[in-house]
């Protein structure tokens, strides 16, 4: 998504939640409250619009170091940077 595609509630009025292109997507048990792309608009064809977007996080690093130390990983959609999963990793770092 870029900035030319975003809008607010006047260019897009059937999207009553939407916040900068992005609407709640309630709260994923490891991301904590996660936003959605705009349900009005189909944007990626890759996770068909099923990726999470965190809402709360001082930085993506910050959030990613967080899940490591509890043994998480989180699998990015190459097409819109959405987490499209959140997979446990091994001992040994690997994903299982």
């Amino acid at each position: 998504m870029s900035l030319h595609d975003r809008h607010d509630n006047t260019t897009a009025p059937d999207c009553v939640w939407c916040i900068d292109g992005m609407t709640p997507a309630g709260i994923h048990p490891e991301l904590g409250p996660v936003l959605r792309l705009c349900p009005t608009q189909r944007w990626c064809t890759e996770c068909g619009d099923t990726s999470v977007f965190p809402a709360e996080y001082e930085t993506l690093d910050d959030r990613i170091n967080e899940m490591l130390d509890d043994h998480l990983a989180a699998i990015f959609c190459s097409q819109c940077n959405g987490i499209a999963a959140v997979v446990p990793v091994t001992n040994d770092g690997g994903i299982r």
